[in-house]
């Protein structure tokens, strides 16, 4: 099958192109920036970041049977002034407007839209794991969750109802090459750290997980017009994470206790108190009904996606 790829560029985009070539299928790729080569069964399309001119998304989807939008603002923070909200919503709500007027009108079979756990919230209540059905929490949403919210209500009115649209929100998604937290944590493994003390329970998603389902998502007929999750199924603690890391990447892990009440409190700066939030706080999803839906599991275990993430920076 033809499929369109935008974000083509990104850390999942890249990864998804190579899981869709692999599988036999044709790609258009569409990035606003270098860095991607045409070749065999790859069309590397150029559209400048924010362009919504509808003649080159309807040029960007001819011949397309299957759409995987993953382009949009990334994720910065819970603090954006009124300019970046306006910027989020104009990445991540008029682009997925634009794409879908065009997917729609050339008569695209599914369009597969990358949204985000964020939607509901920063956090899950303690022994609690979101499911497809939970209420969003829009009130309680920074900026970009609310883009993404935005974009999925828009895709999923009745004025969209003639594109067979489905929605996947991710958590964080991580594997060779990945940026922002789970990068961090790379860097950190091996130090000494007061984070021992945290209990919290998170769910991930790892790349060839995260690929593997968006394909499957893409295929399957009964997953138009619906909401799914993914996940490893496997939730960690932040700890537990860094010990796994560390044991990777061959070091040993120095975590020590100090009171999370306290840590806290030492993380007065905002920036600083928002990173230390994320890390320390719980948030599960369960993503069962979509893999039941799918007839679909992880291929690769939390440990061995994380022995793929590592695998570059044990040779470095």
């Amino acid at each position: 099958m033809k499929c369109l790829v935008t974000g083509a560029n990104g850390f999942i985009g890249r990864h998804l192109i190579n899981s869709l070539l692999a599988a036999g299928h044709e790609v258009r790729a569409v990035t606003s920036s270098g860095g991607l080569e045409a070749g065999k069964s790859l069309e590397v399309v150029r559209i400048e970041r924010g362009a919504l001119d509808p003649a080159l998304w309807q040029a960007a989807c001819a011949d397309v049977e299957l759409v995987f939008h993953l382009a949009g603002r990334a994720h910065h923070g819970n603090n954006a002034t009124p300019a970046e909200r306006q910027r989020y919503f104009a990445d991540n709500v008029d682009l997925t407007v634009a794409l879908a007027q065009a997917a729609r009108a050339a008569g695209v079979k599914r369009f597969i839209f990358a949204s985000s756990v964020t939607v509901y919230g920063a956090s899950s209540p303690p022994g609690y794991a979101f499911r497809e059905d939970a209420k969003p929490l829009p009130l309680a949403a920074d900026a970009y969750a609310l883009s993404k919210l935005a974009a999925e209500e828009f895709l999923l009115s009745p004025e969209m109802r003639d594109l067979a649209t489905t929605i996947v929100r991710l958590p964080l998604v991580y594997g060779r090459g990945v940026k922002g937290n789970m990068a961090l944590l790379m860097r950190l493994a091996g130090l000494p750290l007061p984070l021992s003390g945290i209990e919290n329970r998170r769910s991930f998603v790892g790349i060839g997980n995260c690929t593997d389902f968006l394909l499957a998502a893409a295929l399957h007929p009964e997953a138009a017009g619906r909401v799914l999750l993914v996940s490893d199924r496997e939730d960690v603690s932040t700890p537990d994470l860094l010990r796994l890391i560390a044991r990777v990447l061959g070091k040993k892990a120095r975590l020590f206790f100090v009171p999370p009440a306290f840590l806290r409190a030492l993380c007065f700066l905002p920036g600083l108190r928002a990173r230390y939030e994320k890390m320390s706080a719980n948030f599960q999803i369960d993503p069962a009904a979509s893999c039941q839906l799918l007839g679909w599991q992880p291929k690769l275990s939390l440990a061995e996606g994380i022995a793929a993430m590592c695998a570059t920076a044990r040779t470095v």
